[in-house]
């Protein structure tokens, strides 16, 4: 595994616990759907279901923020591939809201700060 896959990994599971701590009830992680996209973190708290996007950046910031890797590209699979999740869990789209959590790492890999955005 590369040192950018195992940073993102790492911030998948820092955001899950995050949100677990927090109250969240976790129902699904990198749920896909083949030819559309994948879901990160699907998690119900309070009565909203959260759609979370997870980009990491490390304390550089050649790359911009995590929140601008969030494309209207992006954005769309997300949509559909959450439209897929909630037709299969009989859930309401209205229910839903959708965030990006934009993790920062610093020099040695560590968490340093998480952003939650929301889109949409």
């Amino acid at each position: 595994m590369s040192r950018n896959q195992s940073i993102g990994k790492a911030s998948e599971e820092f955001v899950s616990d995050f949100l677990v701590r927090r109250g969240a009830v976790i129902l699904a992680r990198n749920y896909a759907v083949h030819n559309v996209g994948e879901l990160d973190i699907i998690c119900r708290y309070k009565a909203r279901v959260l759609v979370i996007e997870v980009k990491s950046r490390d304390f550089r910031t050649r790359y911009g923020s995590p929140e601008e890797a969030v494309t209207a590209l992006k954005q769309n699979k997300i949509l559909r591939t959450t439209a897929h999740f909630c037709k299969e869990n009989h859930i309401p789209l209205e229910s839903v809201s959708y965030f990006v959590a934009g993790v920062i790492h610093d020099v040695n890999g560590n968490v340093e700060d998480v952003r939650f955005t929301s889109f949409f």
